[in-house]
C-alpha cells in the first residue's frame, strides 16, 4: 500500500482517538436480545432523523456545502435495507495497515488499543475519499450508541445497502464486560462498490477483509 495512504490511516486514527465518534446513548443492561443486525438499524433511524433536523444541522455547521449535502441525504428510505454485509478484518491485517510493528518497544496492551481505533477508523478512511466536505458531513451525521451483548466477542463492521438511499456502515467495536459500542456513517465516496460481497472484497484490495452477507431480519 502507499505510503500516503498509510499516513492517512494513522492521521484519521488519531481522530478517533482524540473522541470523534458522538455516543447517543449508553445502556448498561443486557442487549442480548437484539440482534446486530436490529441495533444498526436502530442507529441508522436516528441518523435518517438527524438529518431531517434542519435545526440541528444549522447548530452544528454554518457550511452551505455541508447542508446540501445533507440536503441530497435526507430523501433516501433508510428503513429497509436491499442487503447487509458484515466486514472484518484481523488484528493482524489492521497491525499492517499502520506498521505497527515499527512502533518499537510499546506495550501490547498500547497495541492492541491502536489496533481498536484502527478498525473504527475504516469507514472514515473511505469518506476521506469524497473529498473535506463530504466527510465532514458525514462526521455531522455520525450517531453512536453503547450497549452490552453477551454473544458478540469480536469487532464487525455491518454494512446497510440501499436501492434508494446511501449507504451505511454500522461498525460495532467490543470492549471489556462484553460492553459493543456502534458507531453509524453514511457512506459518502461514490466508487465505493458495494453490491455483493464479492465487490466489497475488491474494494479493498489493499488489505485482506472477510466479507459475509447478513440474513435480512423482518
Amino acid at each position: 500500500m502507499k505510503k500516503s495512504i498509510k499516513i492517512v490511516w494513522i492521521l484519521v486514527a488519531v481522530l478517533v482517538l482524540g473522541g470523534s465518534l458522538s455516543a447517543c446513548g449508553n445502556n448498561k443492561n443486557n442487549a442480548g436480545a437484539k440482534s446486530l443486525y436490529t441495533q444498526g438499524l436502530e442507529v441508522i433511524q436516528l441518523m435518517s432523523e438527524m438529518t431531517q433536523a434542519e435545526e440541528y444541522i444549522n447548530l452544528y455547521t454554518e457550511n452551505d456545502g455541508i447542508k446540501e449535502i445533507v440536503q441530497n441525504i435526507r430523501p433516501g428510505d433508510y428503513t429497509t435495507p436491499k442487503a447487509v454485509y458484515a466486514v472484518s478484518i484481523t488484528d493482524e491485517n489492521l497491525a499492517k495497515i499502520a506498521e505497527l510493528s515499527n512502533l518499537g518497544d510499546v506495550s501490547e496492551g498500547l497495541k492492541s488499543f491502536l489496533t481498536q481505533r484502527i478498525f473504527s477508523s475504516l469507514m472514515v478512511q473511505i469518506n476521506s475519499m469524497s473529498g473535506v466536505e463530504n466527510l465532514a458531513t458525514a462526521s455531522v451525521c455520525t450517531i453512536g450508541k453503547t450497549f452490552v451483548n453477551e454473544d458478540v466477542d469480536e469487532n464487525v463492521i455491518y454494512l446497510y445497502t440501499y436501492d434508494n438511499a446511501f449507504p451505511v456502515a454500522v461498525t460495532f467495536t467490543v470492549g471489556e464486560g462484553h460492553a459493543v459500542s456502534a458507531s453509524g456513517t453514511f457512506i459518502m465516496y461514490d466508487k465505493f462498490t458495494c453490491g455483493s460481497a464479492d465487490e466489497i472484497k475488491s474494494f479493498f484490495n489493499y488489505v485482506t477483509v472477510e466479507v459475509t452477507e447478513v440474513p435480512l431480519e423482518k
